[in-house]
């Protein structure tokens, strides 16, 4: 499977934007429902350090959500929504399904990449592959479908 064309930067970007909306939609809702839980077992107003943890918490599940979200969808199908609505998939560099453990190096590959202030996702500027240090690591290439 040779003849797959590699994706461009703007369908990259606008999937991109479309999936982090759709995840901080998400991630809102369910920091909100964890809030009103905690909220609803207490009688007394939060202590500072107890405010903190459930800052800590909220962040934590932020992180949980997109790992679960990006690896659920690349793994299952190759795409998450806002790659399904533009029309590009995550696969292996031979063409073939992604799977469940390269979308979690990918994903994982991923978060070095923004650590490193989006230095390692360079390569998707200047290799022909559009290739990032997330592809490189889990053996992946995003194309059009």
């Amino acid at each position: 499977m040779t003849d797959l064309v590699t994706a461009g930067l703007w369908r990259r970007a606008v999937a991109a934007v479309l999936d982090g909306t759709l995840g901080v939609f998400i991630w809102a809702w369910s920091g909100m429902c964890l809030l009103i839980g905690v909220w609803g077992f207490r009688s007394s107003p939060l202590e500072l350090s107890d405010a903190a943890l459930l800052a800590a918490a909220i962040a934590a599940l932020g992180l949980a959500l997109h790992l679960v979200y990006h690896v659920a969808f690349i793994g299952g199908c190759g795409q998450t929504p806002g790659r399904m609505a533009l029309g590009i998939a995550v696969v292996r560099r031979d063409g073939h399904a992604a799977g469940h453990g390269r979308a979690l190096v990918r994903c994982l590959g991923g978060w070095l990449s923004i650590l490193t202030f989006g230095m390692a996702a360079l390569g998707v500027l200047l290799t022909r592959e559009r290739r990032g240090f997330a592809d490189w690591l889990a053996g992946t290439r995003v194309v059009r479908i």
